[in-house]
């Protein structure tokens, strides 16, 4: 199929069906949010179509991780539009939109890896790579072999949000830090998030979610101040006898290749690397047209 003179234009909620319909026919589809997702990401300005008239030949979507990044939630071409092509074009509409306001940088997760290389021509960069790590549920107890009398393993309470927020930007380098809305989110979708109190400081938290007979640790972090104590074992010991007492099978988890740190902790406690690892691409926006 030749390339056409296409109009990329913000998208709105009439166009929601014939987003809808491209995605579910459309071989080179990546889609990470739901049909309240769609509607919001049009709503704020950051869903951009490409339009011929009668058809669309692309989407793409971005969603706020946290104040100047957004991550590009969902990239969609109609069968045989080229890729460089395509995806410059549904780009530059989608970065003046953010660039108005105030976004900085723009990333991408490569869950599929068809969209890595018209994202590479488009100055996206290599940040990292997202490892995938598994293991079984043990077949015992294991937070009683960590004890640590100074700790103190509880529920979060609404009001300590903000210190929660803060303790998360500590714990986890940028692009990686969870915003207050993101953190409210995890605190009301996770099957369990709780705190860990070392004399009296808020210290370092975890959260897991439980679907079917499969775990996932969605977040582990520690203060720096607070590493070596052996809190990130009594952490993730935790998790993983919350994760087996709730009847897991499997329990997963994420980590950055670059952080070894979190990577020994893991394969110590018996996880193992599964699957490809996946690259996280990330593009500067500048000042732009």
């Amino acid at each position: 199929m030749p390339d056409l003179q296409v109009a990329v234009r913000q998208a709105t909620a009439r166009d929601i069906p014939r987003i809808r319909q491209l995605q579910q026919f459309a071989r080179r589809s990546c889609v990470r949010y739901g049909p309240e997702d769609l509607a919001r990401m049009i709503e704020q300005g950051y869903c951009f179509v490409a339009d011929s008239g009668p058809l669309l030949w692309g989407i793409i979507c971005a969603a706020l991780l946290q104040p100047g990044l957004a991550q590009v939630r969902g990239l969609t071409l109609v069968n045989g539009w080229g890729l460089e092509s395509g995806v410059g074009q549904l780009l530059q509409g989608l970065e003046r939109g953010l660039r108005q306001d105030q976004v900085q940088h723009l990333m991408h997760l490569g869950i599929e890896s068809w969209p890595s290389a018209p994202l590479a021509q488009q100055q996206f960069a290599l940040l990292d790579y997202i490892i995938h790590y598994e293991r079984y549920a043990p077949a015992r107890p294991l937070a009683g072999e960590h004890p640590n009398p100074m700790v103190t393993l509880r529920l979060p309470g609404l009001d300590e949000l903000d210190a929660l927020t803060l303790l998360d930007h500590l714990a986890f380098a940028w692009p990686w830090q969870f915003s207050h809305s993101e953190l409210v989110h995890l605190l009301l979708t996770s099957s369990r998030l709780v705190v860990l109190d070392y004399q009296g400081i808020l210290a370092g938290y975890a959260c897991t979610r439980l679907t079917g007979d499969h775990a996932h640790i969605a977040r582990l972090g520690i203060n720096p101040g607070y590493q070596g104590l052996g809190l990130g074992r009594l952490l993730l010991a935790d998790a993983l006898d919350f994760a087996a007492e709730a009847g897991a099978r499997v329990i997963s988890l994420n980590t950055q290749r670059q952080n070894e740190a979190s990577q020994r902790l893991y394969q110590g406690f018996g996880f193992r690397a599964v699957g490809r690892r996946m690259p996280v691409l990330i593009k500067a926006l500048g000042e732009g047209p």
